[in-house]
């Protein structure tokens, strides 16, 4: 496939600033009141701990050499405090996660030992000091692989600060300065081309796929994916790749709708017996008196082979089994799906992405369409199966990357979609590109592919620098970049 547009310069921007051939392989409020106890709260100690209070170089738990290059970013969702940071112990580069605790007894307090959302973590950072006289607890993760430790010390370091709740979630980067005083249009030249680039990777990937199974098994675990969230995008893959839509095709609605919910271990005595009314039995018997007939053939050993999901994190409107729920609807309707897919035709692609959009936005579920999970009890408002927000990526993510390939001309529709809601990545894209200038940060994402082109150029250059941007050859490389 030839990268039509300004796809191609992009590449050869990431070759000149990395020096390699196909770079483009690189990758996609607190108070300071006490508590109870007397100590310091937990949130505190992480917020000044992220603006560098306490220093950048230390010495370890078992007396190893510890240098923070770059602290990460707050996580704001289940799992450690601090991501995607890069630490130097001993001289070796490890990037990964940092845990920030009150206490070192807090990681085994906590479940993080146990939690494999805790594997990426580096280092463990707990305050309380070193008194020699104190029993020794040891860091380890779900795989009893041991984490170094750094105990601090907050003598010293009692002022409270006042602003923590007002902390980015990012660095303003190097890049800030080259990227305000650059010229509008030599700025939209580049966004554009990252976003066509990171456009062609996605449809690379349909085709790829596609050449393995089919276009139809493509499409299908493509929009799977997207139907999961960020939580959920492997688990809905995992399900679509064990129920193939030429296996769905072969029943009936109501048949594939139960395989779906069957293989995705969501019907157990367990979820019966905790249904929270009379409706959610019914239903709950319904999928059970088609389950059962497939049950020997379709359910995964639930101790070696489970689909996983995670149930905390998300809105209980994006609950997994509404997510399942989701593309049963979609598999129900797939022949009239699959041929909107098709018809897109040049000069008529924003029609294409709006009947899309129809279909999409029109999904619904008589149970599904006032519940939240398969025992809860009924909303008192009506429940969207598939949100604004998710058809928007849908179209953007899924859709035009499986179309573009042999239709170029639906770029024009695709700079016409509109952007999605921000989320956290994206705000962690343009606080790092942009810092807090929020009117400008606002007219640049204002549109799905501008997102997209800040996303890519952040997962390019942000997310493969270690040097806490010191190193990072994209702020000089901007000089570079002129129109034409």
């Amino acid at each position: 496939m030839t990268y039509p547009y300004g796809a191609g310069r992009y590449e050869a921007f990431l070759a000149a600033c990395f020096g390699v051939e196909g770079a483009g392989r690189l990758r996609e409020p607190v108070t300071s009141a006490r508590t109870e106890s007397g100590g310091t709260p937990e949130l505190e100690l992480q917020a000044r701990w992220f603006a560098g209070e306490f220093g950048r170089e230390f010495v370890g738990r078992d007396g190893e050499r510890i240098e923070i290059v770059q602290f990460g970013h707050w996580n704001r969702s289940a799992g450690p405090d601090f991501t995607e940071a890069v630490v130097r112990i001993d001289g070796e580069l490890r990037r990964g996660a940092v845990e920030v605790d009150q206490s070192a007894t807090d990681w085994e307090a906590h479940g993080h030992g146990i939690n494999p959302e805790f594997d990426d973590v580096v280092l463990h950072v707990h305050f309380g000091g070193r008194n020699p006289t104190s029993p020794r607890f040891f860091t380890r993760d779900s795989r009893h692989r041991a984490i170094s430790q750094l105990p601090l010390e907050l003598a010293g370091w009692e002022e409270p600060a006042q602003h923590w709740g007002h902390l980015p979630i990012a660095k303003l980067g190097r890049c800030a300065t080259p990227l305000r005083d650059m010229g509008e249009a030599d700025l939209e030249a580049l966004m554009m081309s990252a976003a066509q680039y990171r456009l062609m990777r996605k449809a690379r990937r349909f085709s790829a796929m596609a050449a393995a199974h089919s276009e139809g098994q493509a499409l299908f675990q493509l929009t799977a994916e997207a139907l999961g969230y960020r939580h959920n995008k492997l688990a809905m893959a995992v399900l679509a790749q064990r129920l193939p839509r030429a296996t769905l095709g072969r029943h009936e609605p109501e048949a594939c709708e139960a395989l779906l919910f069957g293989v995705a271990g969501f019907l157990t005595a367990r979820h019966y017996e905790s249904a929270a009314d009379a409706e959610a039995r019914r239903y709950l018997k319904s999928l059970w008196d088609h389950w059962w007939r497939f049950r020997d053939d379709h359910e995964p050993d639930p101790l070696n082979r489970p689909v996983r999901w995670k149930l905390s994190g998300a809105r209980p409107v994006n609950h997994p089994q509404r997510r399942v729920a989701a593309l049963a609807s979609v598999a129900n309707g797939w022949d009239c799906f699959q041929a909107l897919v098709r018809t897109q035709s040049v000069g008529k692609s924003t029609a294409w992405a709006k009947a899309l959009s129809a279909f999409l936005s029109a999904q619904e579920h008589s149970y599904w369409n006032r519940h939240y999970t398969l025992q809860a009890k009924p909303s008192d408002r009506r429940l969207a199966l598939i949100g604004k927000d998710r058809v928007q990526d849908l179209l953007g993510n899924v859709l035009f990357p499986a179309a573009i390939g042999k239709q170029p001309g639906l770029w024009i529709g695709y700079l016409a979609l509109p952007g999605s809601v921000s989320n956290e990545s994206l705000r962690r894209a343009t606080q790092r590109l942009f810092g807090l200038h929020q009117a400008r940060s606002k007219t640049l994402t204002k549109r799905y592919w501008q997102q997209q082109a800040l996303l890519q150029i952040y997962r390019d250059f942000c997310l493969e620098d270690a040097s806490d941007c010191r190193d990072c050859p994209f702020p000089e490389q901007l000089a570079q970049w002129k129109v034409g």
